[in-house]
């Protein structure tokens, strides 16, 4: 490949094209791909969407994993338009934005773990819905060897784009630079256009301060962590109240192999407690696929090479986490019946967020030579009507989606306290979970384990 200044510019004038031009080659019918999260692109969305909007495109797919603001025009768009076009926005990831539009009858919700996302993108199709025709991606502006990084969104990046006819790529000046790992980049001889976009600002998440009953969670956990752990944590209160306990902690030589690079990691290496030194793998580096994180951790991460920028699939295949000793996963979950099943990503019937990589997690990291997996929930909630309700129940409430089954469910930790539950009798993790409710339901699901055959006279409450 010839890398001379004047070979690489000419390769990417002639590959320049304006949004509204890009959004021609969209044929009616196709299915355009945005990537994922931060890779949305913004002004080729504002020209396809503005086609819907006159009624050119009358049906079209979209696919993307997981949306972030500003919100899709063609989204809206297609919402709006829906009655009289057939319009599919599809997802794995289920967000605010998916929620707050699901009953438009547009947003459709993949089921499948994050490293089936890849190789949907990448074994031959079994299925038309998978086809793509159109990819486009906002990426950082094009470095001196030709190459466009993808920043804090891999994912599925490079291969949903390599196995799509039409490659666009639309370069924000404003995109960080995030170094890999592997499959971080494509480069000018891999697109077939390219959008100068309108520069936006990247899309930061607010701080997330932990309500009293997340911190008491993090408190729960931590004595778990040992020096030399290799973690993996997910966004929200509690992962924050974790980094900033580690922060103030004792623990040293931490490493990192998580699904995202969230800002708890920040804090961790501010305090000097993340080293990845006693990594199995990628030594020294902090493995991940994508980030939601706050403008301070993104900065942190630009050009940073302690950053090790991986597929969704190398990331949270089963085999790679167990493959690093002493992981240490904790992720949310939402619900938890007496059984032991883990509800994730459904409010009973209805789409909350999607699998992700919590089974790979929980199940990779138990398995991992000293390993430890946890899932966590308050105890709790209150519904809109204020009444408190309890998170761990007798059975499952009806329509709710299995996400982790009871098989593969280790470690339990809620405000009152933590239980590792796994390969002990029913009996047994009844009542270790009727301990970790809240105190004032505790006797009602002693009632409920008695109906279901899992209590016995000598099982106690404390």
């Amino acid at each position: 490949m010839n890398y001379t200044t004047s070979n690489l510019m000419n390769k990417y004038q002639s590959k320049i094209i304006t949004a509204e031009r890009a959004a021609q080659l969209v044929k009616n019918g196709d299915k355009v791909s945005y990537g994922c999260f931060h890779t949305k692109p913004i002004a080729f969305d504002i020209a396809l969407a503005d086609r819907i909007a006159s009624g050119e495109i009358t049906k079209l797919d979209t696919s993307i994993v997981g949306t972030i603001l500003p919100v899709p025009q063609v989204l809206l768009k297609m919402a709006e338009k829906n009655d009289t076009g057939d319009f599919r926005y599809n997802t794995s990831w289920y967000g605010p934005l998916e929620r707050m539009l699901a009953s438009k009858g547009v947003v459709s919700f993949a089921p499948m773990q994050f490293q089936d996302v890849i190789k949907t993108r990448t074994e031959p199709l079994w299925h038309e819905s998978l086809r793509r025709d159109v990819a486009v991606i906002q990426c950082s502006p094009m470095d001196n060897f030709g190459n466009f990084n993808f920043g804090i969104s891999n994912a599925l990046t490079r291969r949903d784009m390599l196995n799509t006819p039409i490659r666009i790529v639309e370069v924000n000046t404003n995109f960080p630079v995030v170094h890999g790992g592997a499959e971080e980049h494509l480069n000018i001889d891999e697109i077939d256009y390219v959008i100068e976009g309108t520069n936006p600002e990247m899309f930061y998440m607010p701080h997330i301060d932990a309500i009293e009953e997340e911190i008491k969670i993090a408190e729960n956990i931590i004595p778990l962590i040992k020096d030399g752990a290799c973690l993996q944590l997910g966004i929200g209160g509690v992962p924050n109240a974790i980094g900033k306990l580690i922060a103030q902690s004792d623990l040293k030589d931490l490493g990192v192999h998580s699904e995202m690079f969230c800002d708890a990691f920040y804090d961790m290496y501010m305090s000097g407690k993340i080293t990845n030194r006693k990594k199995r793998k990628d030594i020294g580096k902090s493995v991940f696929t994508f980030s939601l994180c706050t403008k301070e951790t993104m900065e942190f991460m630009k050009n940073n090479p302690l950053m090790a920028s991986y597929n969704g699939e190398y990331v949270t295949e089963y085999t790679n986490i167990k493959a690093e000793d002493n992981m240490f996963s904790i992720n949310a979950t939402l619900e938890l019946d007496l059984l032991g099943q883990a509800v994730s990503e459904t409010i009973g019937p209805v789409q909350y967020s999607g699998t992700g990589g919590a089974l790979s997690f929980t199940w990779g990291s138990y398995e991992s030579k000293g390993g430890t997996s946890v899932l966590c929930l308050p105890s709790t909630y209150r519904d809109k009507e204020g009444k408190l309700h309890s998170k761990i129940t007798g059975t499952l409430s009806p329509g709710s989606v299995v996400t982790i089954p009871r098989s593969v469910v280790s470690t339990i930790a809620t405000e009152y306290g933590v239980a590792n539950i796994k390969g002990i009798s029913l009996w047994a993790r009844s009542e270790s979970l009727i301990n970790l409710a809240h105190p004032d339901f505790r006797d009602g699901l002693v009632k409920d384990a008695e109906k279901m055959g899992v209590w016995r006279k000598s099982n106690k409450i404390s």
